[in-house]
């Protein structure tokens, strides 16, 4: 994954080496494995996964099956789970951030727009916050209530109302 040229300004360049440094220290079956970073040029090394995003799935095939869907969304949330253990908030969970592998694996994608807690942030050396209140941060469809009004105090119910907004795009195929 590579920064656009266009993107390359002092906080786009944080918050993609955040990203970098949140997701490095994640390692779940369900999340997107970040091998490194290179902070000169930013990039990140990621795992190749061959696959689909669920997006493209739904509307390449429609509305998933409930077990399906129900599956999917399960492993989704073991992710989560882990991430939210961790101390880290996804805020952008949505049917293109989960990857399905060729062996039926979902796999928790971007996390730039993540929150660290305050722990993570010091143990990162990432000092303050890169989300201001009063900016709108996510994707609308898929975004909480609370998170439209103030996206640094949201926490993990935020990522659960997105996961619920992305079972039911599974299951009817529009948000």
């Amino acid at each position: 994954k590579v920064l656009k040229r266009r993107l390359i300004c002092d906080t786009a360049r944080k918050r993609f080496i955040r990203e970098a440094r949140a997701a490095a220290g994640i390692n779940h079956d369900n999340v997107m494995t970040i091998h490194g970073v290179a902070e000169s040029y930013p990039f990140l090394v990621m795992e190749y996964v061959k696959g689909q995003d669920l997006s493209e799935l739904v509307r390449e095939k429609g509305p998933l099956p409930l077990g399906l869907a129900i599956e999917y969304t399960v492993q989704a949330a073991k992710g989560l789970e882990y991430a939210h253990g961790e101390g880290i908030v996804h805020r952008d969970i949505k049917p293109s951030n989960l990857l399905l592998d060729s062996k039926g694996t979902v796999k928790i994608l971007d996390l730039g727009l993540a929150k660290l807690s305050t722990e993570e942030r010091e143990a990162n050396d990432l000092s303050g916050d890169l989300t201001r209140q009063g900016y709108t941060m996510g994707t609308a469809d898929y975004m909480s209530p609370e998170q439209s009004k103030d996206p640094t105090n949201v926490d993990i119910r935020g990522d659960i109302y997105s996961l619920g907004c992305t079972l039911f795009y599974l299951l009817v195929g529009q948000a």
